[in-house]
């Protein structure tokens, strides 16, 4: 493994775009996980404020939870650096919550603090209900958590 890669985008995104196909493929993922929390990655670009997702790689919640997740800090970083080499820029998180509503858990908030700048997808995901999804970002140890705009096209 290479050292010293920065988890971090180098710019902060005020807007992530994600293709519908990278949407269903991460919902497939959570329908297959669920109750237990699916998580991921994001990859794509990043130019002008602007995330957009070109790529969604699942990866394993080390925890089996259905309140919380976790992966292989290790699996992840190899995603990273794979993605780099293919032109890719590291976005940030996805996972699901089996919750009514998109919001940020309190070790969500305190797990955000770890890589600030990162995008933070979370999907509600309820069996007979329409999924819901919301994007975060916090920027530095001093900053609230701020809500980031989807948009699906």
């Amino acid at each position: 493994m290479e050292l010293g890669v920065s988890v971090q985008p180098y710019e902060r995104i005020y807007l992530l775009r994600i293709p519908q196909r990278i949407l269903d493929e991460i919902l497939e993922h959570a329908r297959r996980e669920y109750p237990v929390e699916a998580c991921g990655v994001l990859l794509g670009s990043i130019a002008g404020g602007v995330g957009t997702a070109s790529r969604a790689v699942p990866l394993r919640n080390l925890l089996a939870s259905s309140k919380a997740f976790w992966f292989d800090v290790r699996e992840w970083m190899q995603v990273i650096i794979d993605s780099r080499r293919e032109g890719l820029e590291y976005i940030g998180l996805y996972h699901t919550h089996a919750r009514d509503e998109p919001l940020p858990s309190l070790s969500d908030r305190h797990r955000m603090l770890e890589a600030p700048g990162e995008i933070w997808l979370i999907l509600a995901l309820r069996p007979g209900r329409e999924p819901k999804m919301a994007a975060y970002r916090i920027d530095d140890y001093g900053s609230s958590i701020m809500r980031v705009p989807v948009e699906v096209f």
